[in-house]
């Protein structure tokens, strides 16, 4: 492989010509890795599929499977998820400077996110990089223990999923009383 070395987790696409290359990995990422607040915990991530040449490149055509715990943005209780999917991802070889385009902004179309730029002078691709940013897209924003989850008491903080708790929900924030005053003049 014009003498480097080959990283763990990596994959060098110079023997897949004809025959699409399998490839098979268990990858350890670490919830500090993910960096995302509702992710608690986070299992090795299984990723299984292909490399196979195509016209201008290659496509890594796979399946990434992991399960973990995330933390309910309303009630706060850690809840277990699972995901699996299927997923392809053009791999093109990076483009060299090129005078004026090399220092201006470019516009990414929706194709480009599916893509994966390489080294064209050592093609190799690494794994990690990939299934960490498939965790990222998968993990919700607002993650949910369920649809229905009732959160928690805003006055006791209790769970509101274990039954309702003793507080007076009728109250009036007071920082509304100003308006109210309006409303009773017009």
């Amino acid at each position: 492989m014009r003498g480097s070395v080959m990283k763990p987790h990596t994959v060098s696409l110079e023997p897949v010509v004809d025959e699409p290359l399998p490839v098979e990995a268990e990858l350890p990422v670490s919830v500090a890795a993910i960096d995302r607040e509702p992710l608690l915990a986070l299992s090795p991530l299984r990723l299984v599929g292909e490399v196979s040449r195509i016209d201008g490149g290659y496509a890594l055509a796979a399946r990434l499977a992991y399960d973990g715990q995330l933390e309910c943005s309303r009630c706060l209780s850690p809840y277990p998820f699972r995901e699996d999917e299927e997923f392809t991802l053009l791999l093109t070889p990076r483009p060299g400077p090129s005078g004026a385009t090399a220092s201006r902004d470019v516009e990414l179309a929706p194709a480009d996110l599916d893509t994966q730029y390489y080294d064209p002078a050592q093609p190799i691709v690494e794994l990690l990089p990939i299934a960490e940013e498939r965790v990222q897209m998968a993990l919700p924003m607002k993650p949910l223990c369920r649809a229905d989850c009732r959160g928690l008491c805003p006055t006791c903080g209790n769970d509101l999923n274990l039954g309702s708790c003793a507080c007076v929900r009728d109250a009036v924030d007071p920082r509304w009383e100003a308006l109210r005053g309006l409303r009773e003049k017009v």
